[in-house]
């Protein structure tokens, strides 16, 4: 590989094997049976092509950073579904969103909703059913509906 390099940088071409035989002092065979089963690294930001911007870079997934549209639907999405929970009444929507973990790291029990407002788990129950049938009504819903298909 360092001998490689070194004509490449020279030439500014990939050697031949003949040219690394020669600079190595080896058969030509040998150098181009090694040139066969090696692997060969290969520049993140070269171009595919001379004379294109075109890279590696270009067509692989950063794993490390979420898409920018992937933020931005994310933040539209959380938008929307305050927009609707903002038609429900003050109860309504604290039960909602301890049921279904909004805004929390994980959902709550009914018991544990019940417990939090003084209310027997039968009426928390009933309350989340009036608001997911209040939140299904087309005008409250015909946003969120859309990202969710």
């Amino acid at each position: 590989n360092k001998a490689f390099a070194k004509l490449e940088q020279e030439y500014e071409r990939p050697p031949s094997a003949d040219e690394l035989a020669v600079f190595l002092d080896l058969p030509a065979e040998k150098v181009a049976d090694t040139m066969k089963v090696s692997g060969r690294h290969i520049s993140m930001d070269a171009p595919f092509v001379e004379g294109e911007s075109n890279s590696l870079l270009d067509v692989l997934p950063n794993n490390d950073s979420a898409p920018a549209d992937r933020l931005l639907l994310n933040e539209s999405l959380s938008k929307e579904i305050e927009r609707a929970l903002s038609t429900l009444t003050e109860r309504e929507r604290d039960v909602v969103k301890l049921f279904f973990g909004i805004a929390i790291n994980h959902g709550l029990t009914l018991e544990e909703i019940g417990a939090k407002f003084d209310l027997t788990r039968e009426r928390v129950r009933q309350i989340k059913e009036k608001a997911i049938r209040r939140l299904r009504h087309t005008s409250r819903s015909k946003l969120l509906k859309a990202y969710l298909g």
